[in-house]
C-alpha cells in the first residue's frame, strides 16, 4: 500500500465511501478479526443472533497482511456481502442492525443506548486489560491462551508470548492509572454501573439492543482469564451474561 500523503484524510469509522465486493469471501457477509479480540467478539454476537451465515477472515496480528487493502488497520473490519465497506465495532453493530431488521434504534436516537455503547469502548474495554495484565504472571496466562487461539505462526507464537506479556503488563498498568480503584475494585464498579442500566432482560427492556451486544462481547473475551470471577460472582450481570451467550452462541 502506497505512504499517505499529508493531505490524505485519516481512515475514519463507519460506512466507507468505497465498496469492495471482492473482499466479501465466497459472497457473504465477511468480518475481519483476531479470535480473541473483544470488538470483534461483539460482532460476531451480533450476527449469530440474527442468524447470518457470515464469513471470518482471521488476521495476522503480526502482518495484517488481510488488511492490506484497507486503510484502517484495527479489527474488525466488516465487507457485507454486496461489498459495502464498514469500519469500528459500533458503526458495525449499527449497520448489520439497520440491514438485518432495525431491532435497535440508530446512533443519535436513544441517548442511552449510545452511552452504554460508548461504555463498552471507553470505560469497560479499559477495565477489564487492566484486570486481565494485572501483573506478570497474569498476562502471561492470557498471552499464552491468545497466541494459541489467534492466528500466530510457531516462531511468532513463542515471541509473543514472553515478549507480548512484558509489553501487556505494562499496558495494563497504564490502563489501571485511568481509574481511581485497584483493577479489580474497579471492574466490580463497573458492572455495578451497568446492572442499574439493564432493564428488564437486557439493557434494551424485553430485548437487546446495541449496549447488549457492545458490552456483551467486551466480556465474553474474558471468559478463562484472570478476572472472570467477578463477572461469575456479579448477581445481576452474570444473569445477563448467561442470556445473551444462549441467544449469541460466541
Amino acid at each position: 500500500m502506497a505512504r499517505k500523503s499529508k493531505t490524505e484524510p485519516e481512515p475514519y469509522g463507519g460506512v466507507q465511501p468505497k465498496k469492495v465486493p471482492e473482499k466479501s469471501i465466497d459472497g457473504k457477509p465477511t468480518i475481519y478479526t483476531y479470535a480473541t479480540c473483544p470488538f470483534s467478539l461483539k460482532v460476531k454476537s451480533l450476527l449469530k443472533s440474527r442468524g447470518i451465515d457470515f464469513s471470518n477472515v482471521e488476521v495476522d496480528p503480526m502482518k495484517k497482511t488481510e488488511l492490506k487493502w484497507s486503510d484502517w488497520t484495527k479489527v474488525p473490519v466488516f465487507v457485507d456481502a454486496d461489498g459495502t465497506h464498514v469500519n469500528d465495532s459500533n458503526d458495525i453493530l449499527h449497520y448489520i442492525d439497520e440491514t438485518n431488521g432495525g431491532k435497535f434504534p440508530r446512533k443519535g436516537v436513544d441517548s442511552k443506548q449510545d452511552e452504554w455503547m460508548d461504555f463498552s469502548n471507553d470505560i469497560l474495554g479499559k477495565s477489564i486489560v487492566a484486570v486481565i495484565y494485572k501483573n506478570y504472571r497474569t498476562s502471561l496466562h492470557a498471552l499464552d491462551y491468545v497466541t494459541k487461539v489467534d492466528k500466530f505462526g510457531l516462531r511468532d507464537r513463542i515471541v509473543n508470548k514472553w515478549l507480548g506479556a512484558i509489553i501487556m503488563r505494562m499496558v495494563g498498568k497504564s490502563r489501571a492509572k485511568m481509574f481511581d480503584e485497584p483493577p479489580r475494585e474497579n471492574l466490580t464498579t463497573q458492572l455495578n454501573s451497568m446492572s442499574g442500566a439493564i432493564e428488564e432482560d437486557f439493557f434494551g427492556g424485553e430485548s437487546p439492543n446495541g449496549a447488549d451486544f457492545a458490552n456483551y462481547g467486551i466480556l465474553r473475551s474474558m471468559q478463562g482469564l484472570n478476572g472472570f470471577d467477578i463477572v461469575e460472582n456479579h448477581d445481576i450481570i452474570w444473569p445477563w451474561y448467561g442470556r445473551m451467550q444462549l441467544l449469541s452462541d460466541v
